[in-house]
This record gives C-alpha cells, sequence and structure tokens, in this order.
C-alpha cells in the first residue's frame, strides 16, 4: 500500500487555487486504489469533524463520525507564510512515501521523502507592480527553492509550465500539467425553486453579464467598463453588466469610471457572494466575461461552460487552453475588441441550445476524476523514480 502525505491547510480559503485544494481529496478517495493518507490540517481553519464530513461521500465510512482506517488527520495549528509552521514540521515525523503541498510557501521543515508541490501561477513575479520589491524577490526565492526541492512540480496549465521554466528555471521534465476542474455542483439548473431564490436575494435582472473574481488591476476591469460603455444603449438596457468580488481598495476607481461614463445605472457591484449560490448566478447569467490580463488557468469560465452559459475572454496566457474555440476571444488591452466580442455574444450566441450543449460537453473534459487520476499518476511516477 503506498503511504501519501497530502497537506489540505489551505483549503478552506477563496479563490480557484484553494478550490481545488478543497476538491481535490474527495476525487482522489473516489479512485479507490490502496493509499495510506495522512492528511496534515489546520483544526483553527476546519474542525475535524467538518473534514470527516466531506469525505463521507467519496468513502466507504460507516457513519461521519469515523474515518476509514486509511485515513489519519494531522493537525498543524498553522497555516502558511508562518515561521511557525516551517519549523512544526521539524516535530511532525512522517512515514508517508510522498509528500504533496499545494501551494508556492511548501514548509521547509519537509525532509527525507520525496516532495510534489502543486504551482497554480507566478502572479508577483509576471505582472509588474502587482506587490513591493520585497514581497515579489520573497516570492520568487522561495518558489524557485521549493520547486528545485520537490520531486515533481504540478503546474494547471501549460502556461503556467512555460512560466516555470522561463522565469524560474525548472527543468521541463520534473513539471506535470493537471489542469483544474470544476465542481460537480455547476451543472445547468432549470428548477426555478433552486434559481428564483437566488435572483431575489441578489437583486438579479432577467438577462445581465456577469464577472466573478477580485477587483485588482490586472483583472482588468476598468476596460471591462469602458467597453461596456461603448454597446449600444438598448443592449445596456437589456443586459446590466453584473460583477461580484469583495469591495476594497481597487473598487472605488472602478465605480468611479462607471460614474464618468454615465453608465452607473447599468453596471451593479454585488461585493462578496455564497460560493453555494455560485452554480444560480451562472445559470441566470446570459453571458460569463473575463478579461483578466494574466491568469494561471481561468476557473470562472470553465465552471460557467458546465453550466451551459456563454463565455467571452482574453486570449491571453491559460484562458484559451481553458475555453478552447467555444468562447468569444478578445485581446484584452483593446477595448474595441471586448465591445464588439460582447455585443456578437450576446445577439449570437445567447440564447443557443447547440451552443449549450457544446459548452456542458467541454467543460466534461476537465473533470475532477481527470483531475484526480492525473495527480495520482504523478505520484505513482514520482515514487517509482525516487525508490532506491
Amino acid at each position: 500500500m503506498i503511504k501519501i502525505a497530502l497537506d489540505l491547510r489551505l483549503a478552506d480559503l477563496p479563490g480557484g487555487g484553494f478550490s481545488y485544494a478543497a476538491h481535490l481529496l474527495p476525487a482522489l478517495l473516489a479512485l479507490k486504489q490502496p493509499v495510506q493518507w495522512q492528511i496534515y490540517h489546520n483544526p483553527n481553519s476546519i474542525p475535524q469533524n467538518q473534514i470527516i464530513q466531506q469525505l463521507a461521500s467519496a468513502t466507504t465510512a460507516p457513519t461521519n463520525t469515523n474515518l476509514p482506517d486509511n485515513i489519519e488527520l494531522r493537525p498543524v495549528r498553522s497555516r502558511c507564510l508562518s515561521l511557525t509552521q516551517h519549523l512544526e514540521f521539524f516535530f511532525t515525523p512522517s512515514n508517508a512515501q510522498i509528500y504533496h503541498y499545494l501551494h508556492f510557501d511548501m514548509p521547509l521543515g519537509i525532509r527525507n521523502l520525496p516532495l510534489v508541490i502543486t504551482i497554480h501561477d507566478l502572479y508577483p513575479i509576471s505582472i509588474p507592480h502587482y506587490c513591493s520589491p520585497l514581497k515579489r524577490a520573497y516570492f520568487h526565492h522561495l518558489t524557485k527553492h521549493n520547486c528545485q526541492r520537490a520531486a515533481a512540480v504540478i503546474a494547471i496549465s501549460q502556461y503556467t509550465k512555460a512560466d516555470i521554466i522561463r522565469l524560474l528555471g525548472i527543468p521541463e521534465n520534473k513539471i506535470f500539467v493537471v489542469p483544474q476542474s470544476q465542481a460537480a455542483q455547476f451543472q445547468p439548473i432549470q428548477d426555478p425553486d433552486i434559481l428564483q431564490p437566488v435572483q431575489q436575494r441578489y437583486h438579479l435582472p432577467q438577462n445581465f453579464i456577469f464577472y466573478t473574481g477580485n477587483h485588482k488591476p490586472h483583472k482588468n476591469l476598468d476596460r471591462l467598463i469602458q467597453a461596456y460603455a461603448r454597446l449600444p444603449q438598448s443592449l445596456r438596457r437589456e443586459f446590466p453588466l453584473v460583477l461580484t468580488g469583495r469591495v476594497g481598495p481597487d473598487t472605488a476607481p472602478l465605480q468611479n469610471r462607471a460614474q464618468q461614463l454615465n453608465i452607473t445605472d447599468s453596471v451593479r457591484f454585488l461585493n462578496w457572494v455564497e460560493e453555494d449560490d455560485m452554480p444560480a448566478i451562472y445559470n441566470l447569467a446570459s453571458l460569463v466575461v473575463l478579461p483578466s490580463l494574466y491568469e494561471g488557468f481561468g476557473l470562472a469560465p470553465l465552471e460557467a461552460m458546465a453550466c451551459g452559459t456563454c463565455v467571452a475572454c482574453s486570449n491571453t496566457t491559460a484562458i484559451p487552453e481553458v475555453v478552447g474555440k467555444l468562447g468569444r476571444l478578445f485581446d484584452p488591452t483593446n477595448i474595441d475588441q471586448i465591445t464588439n466580442a460582447i455585443q456578437n455574444a450576446l445577439t449570437k450566441d445567447f440564447p443557443n441550445t447547440q451552443l449549450v450543449a457544446a459548452h456542458i460537453k467541454h467543460a466534461a473534459n476537465f473533470s475532477k476524476q481527470k483531475t484526480a487520476q492525473m495527480t495520482f499518476d504523478v505520484y505513482q511516477h514520482t515514487i517509482r523514480n525516487t525508490t532506491p
């Protein structure tokens, strides 16, 4: 039996990378491979009984209060980016054959067993002024060091793999591309008893263009708002622009831009949206748009396509890998192209039952089963090539 240590201390944080962490273990367990699992978790973030409940559907556990014999929970009372975390692992010996960490800041205390690290993106290095020079240097040094000491590096897209090679100098033969997958709840929903309460809760219009994500400059929302303002007034009246994301320092300039363009009546900022409500919102949306200048993967359009919703996205970084030939792609630095892509999607793609079916079929290629199997294949490859 293989012994694998999987670190899930980031699984309760928001964002695509952390959603990946939360859903990976149940998908791996569903493969029903002969594995003894050591699961590191932060009990201050996710109580043990919550983890057990999350795993119940993927295991043969007889109740929701006991774990099966092949799963051992190991609490580590720190999350990431802390000295405590790194030191604690010196006093937490593991007899696993492999250890997998799902973020760039892999604990320095892990020694004497093969390491696998997942890299989602290299934002701080790739995007100018994304962070301070000190943070940039820290991220670059730690990410490169951890990729060098890892036996295998998992990249979530071909683009991220290319960045790891180009910016960190990691050999290509130790990098494995394992795409993210959408969660099972992202699927077409016809039931009005599910859709209507969500529509009423967020006061959503009958038709709307939808963006989900943060408001940082690389998300390119200023150009999106400018492009939206150039749509014919009739389309703006029929399709308001709805943006989610926590309101913060980057939000005010976007609100000011909408005010300058005199389109505040058609642009809405929803602030935070509950994750459980996202499948319904994708189903209610007429179009999902992602205008980012940089994405390590681009989970939002994949989730939208799984729900049968049309997408319009940037033609840069990893996004074309995700949407394939189905999405309306545009140059994110060209406002007119963004406008044209949105207009074409609204007038030609919505509604289109054949296109809806094609979107759902395409998204099925990014299943959690496939992600889990590819991840397990990396484990087996690493163990074969590091065992004396």
